[in-house]
């Protein structure tokens, strides 16, 4: 599998623009905000929006709980795409994730 990283502030039209990006290069998987979508469609995760608080939030963009994190796993490892785009507001965050 092929893993390309996207990093960038918050607010800056990561999410926006790995729409165009993943049809551009043919990248059908996505891990976003604690979410873990293929064609467009949310398979598997929590969303880090969702979160009461910003620590919940980062916590869970990170998939810092175990139950989480293996759900994604599980449903990456199930679907095996050829290619996933990593979202974070790092290069440090992209790589932990």
């Amino acid at each position: 599998m092929r893993v390309y990283g996207l990093s960038g502030k918050s607010g800056t039209g990561k999410s926006y623009m790995s729409g165009d990006l993943c049809a551009r290069y043919n990248i059908r998987g996505l891990i976003d905000d604690g979410l873990f979508m293929y064609d467009g469609n949310i398979i598997a995760g929590i969303s880090a929006k969702k979160q009461s608080t910003m620590m919940g939030a980062i916590k869970t963009a990170l998939f810092s709980k175990d139950q989480h994190c293996f759900e994604v796993r599980d449903a990456i490892k199930s679907i095996d795409p050829e290619a996933v785009m990593v979202l974070g507001t790092s290069d440090k965050m992209v790589r932990q994730i």
